[in-house]
């Protein structure tokens, strides 16, 4: 067991004299006893592939399918992506960026 410790503090030193500059110093900011280059993410993959993100991956591909019109640059899939997820989630910000969009159309006319 004691050499576990020995091999994971060797490992760790060479972790850290191969980082720059920059990154030695953010690590000695947060103390360098307290740093594991180790740990596990705190998000897991799961969360990331989970229901509401493949749902929302359908809605994108089925609105781009059904509007030809509408290009798919990555800047805008990515934001209509942020949408769907808020809306699937039913969160308010998501909500009023709807309700804007509503009231726009309706003060302007159709595109």
């Amino acid at each position: 067991m004691d050499e576990d410790r020995k091999d994971r503090e060797m490992r760790k030193r060479v972790i850290f004299d191969t980082m720059s500059e920059l990154g030695r110093e953010r690590i000695l900011r947060i103390g360098y006893e307290n740093w594991d280059p180790f740990q596990e993410p705190k998000e897991p993959a799961d969360l990331r592939f989970g229901k509401t993100y493949v749902e929302a991956e359908s809605l994108l591909r089925e609105f781009f399918e059904e509007r030809p019109d509408v290009r798919e640059f990555v800047a805008v899939r990515r934001e209509l992506f942020d949408l769907c997820v808020d809306l699937i989630r039913r969160d308010a910000r998501a909500g009023a960026l709807c309700d804007f969009c509503d009231w726009y159309r309706k003060r302007t006319g159709p595109r």
